[in-house]
């Protein structure tokens, strides 16, 4: 399934009993849902993922596209053919104090010879945008992905902008976010009108829901991969 963005402002208009998008207006009520988005990816990174191709530049260090927030799985090397022909599986070292240790000039290549072809790659968890590869890379090399996506902003309609039904745009994530949603942007909304009696405790209700939410349906998305994985949690597999 999947839902609009005046799906969420109509329903945040009806519980502040504003139908007509007066007081809240449907260009603030659009920008909280952008922000909400936004806040929805920083705390759950794989809210929008997606498996990308990453075209490499020579060296070491790589860079992230400016869409891509994290970096969650580097899984192997493609081809430059049409339909990306699978290569070889690359591993991820979780430190690489060994690979520094034993080969120290290792981003040179009087160290470590340059390939197309990745073997292992690192990220430092300090620098979420970047990452290393080894051997470094002759700036021919394609890996493919897991990726977390910033999700694309819902655009101001080319008319209407104040008519809450004119945000047909649909909202590039899982219809399970769509509560989610809603409760962030009735916390900006609450937020507005903190000086109003219990508008402040209205507010952080609202933020407290929406981030109970994204915490259970972590919760529920681990168990689920896990059963998967490995039969379901609880049941002892014979």
């Amino acid at each position: 399934m999947s839902f609009t963005a005046a799906d969420v402002m109509r329903r945040a208009s009806t519980i502040l009993q504003d139908a007509d998008a007066v007081h809240w207006t449907a260009v603030e009520l659009r920008d909280w849902l952008n922000e909400g988005m936004r806040a929805i990816v920083t705390i759950k990174p794989n809210a929008k993922t997606e498996s990308m191709v990453l075209t490499l530049v020579s060296g070491t260090k790589q860079s992230l596209p400016e869409n891509v927030m994290i970096l969650s799985k580097i899984v192997r090397n493609v081809g430059t053919s049409p339909g990306n022909a699978p290569g070889k599986a690359i591993r991820t070292l979780a430190r690489r104090e060994i690979i520094d240790a034993q080969i120290p000039d290792w981003h040179s290549t009087s160290g470590l010879a340059y390939s197309a072809v990745v073997d292992m790659a690192f990220q430092d968890p300090m620098s979420p945008r970047e990452f290393y590869v080894i051997p470094g890379n002759t700036g021919s090399g394609r890996i493919e992905a897991i990726v977390g996506i910033l999700p694309t902003p819902v655009p101001t309609p080319s008319s209407g902008v104040l008519d809450v039904s004119s945000y047909t745009a649909v909202v590039p994530l899982a219809d399970e976010y769509q509560g989610i949603l809603l409760d962030f942007v009735l916390f900006r909304a609450f937020s507005k009108d903190s000086a109003a009696p219990d508008a402040a405790n209205r507010a952080q209700a609202h933020l407290a829901l929406a981030n109970q939410s994204l915490q259970a349906l972590g919760v529920a998305q681990a168990t689920m991969s896990l059963a998967n994985a490995y039969g379901p949690v609880g049941v002892s597999q014979q």
